[in-house]
């Protein structure tokens, strides 16, 4: 998950230095976020699957 925060961080500030507007710095974080929102929702909905 480390790995993915930083590839979404330097993607981030790829986006920034386009046209250095800063909202679209936070889409790319925010969509980063999000996937490693659902992705450990996932790991905690199995681990809980395989608890049973």
């Amino acid at each position: 998950m480390a790995g993915i925060v930083a590839w979404g961080c330097i993607h981030a500030v790829g986006a920034w230095r386009l046209n250095h507007d800063p909202r679209r710095m936070l889409v790319v974080l925010a969509c980063v976020a999000a996937f490693l929102g659902f992705w450990w929702a996932m790991l905690a909905a199995r681990r809980r699957r395989l608890a049973r």
